[in-house]
This record gives structure tokens, C-alpha cells and sequence, in this order.
């Protein structure tokens, strides 16, 4: 089955154009493959960066949670077990539903 292509008008500065079409005779392409094969390039570059911000985020989370346990402890580095941080944080969570609960009725 053939793929179906989307027709798209762009403007180019003339040297853009130039450049593109020096390269596509260059490889003996189209200017339009040469195009595609540019905005794929573009698209997976934007999706790398976007996951590594994603990434990132999530590190930079961690440092604040790691940085709010040691204030919890004095300021004095701690054995950081990730089970017993989960179960803490979820005990915490659950006493704050409860007295949410309890302060309704």
C-alpha cells in the first residue's frame, strides 16, 4: 500500500532553497524528500529533548525530596532505602486523608 503524502506549501529565503536544492541534486533526490527527510529529523530531535526534560524533571524532584528528608533528619545524610521512603510518604498521605476525613464529619 502506498503511502499517502500531505501536500504542504512552505516559503524558503532563497539561499534555504538554494542550499536544499544543491543537496538534492547532489544525492539525486527531490527537493521534497530532501524536506520530509529534514522535518523527520526535526521531529525525532524535539521528541529526544522533550523526554530528556521529562527526565530531568523527574531528577530534579528526587533532589528535592532527598534534600527534605535530610532536613527531616537534622541536615545529616541518611541510608536511603527507596522502599522505606514510599512506605513513609504513603503513611504520611494516609494520615492526611484521615484528618481530612475526620475534620468533614
Amino acid at each position: 500500500m502506498t503511502e499517502r503524502l500531505q501536500r504542504t506549501q512552505i516559503l524558503l529565503e532563497p539561499e534555504q532553497h538554494e542550499a536544499l536544492t544543491r543537496l538534492a541534486a547532489e544525492e539525486g533526490r527531490s527537493l521534497s524528500s530532501l524536506v520530509r527527510e529534514a522535518v523527520e529529523g526535526y521531529l525525532i530531535t524535539r521528541e529526544r529533548d522533550e523526554e530528556v526534560e521529562r527526565r530531568l524533571a523527574a531528577l530534579e524532584t528526587i533532589r528535592q525530596h532527598v534534600a527534605e528528608l535530610r532536613a527531616r533528619h537534622g541536615g545529616r545524610d541518611i541510608d536511603l532505602d527507596p522502599t522505606d521512603i514510599i512506605n513513609e510518604n504513603r503513611e504520611e498521605r494516609d494520615r492526611e486523608i484521615l484528618d481530612r476525613l475526620r475534620h468533614r464529619d
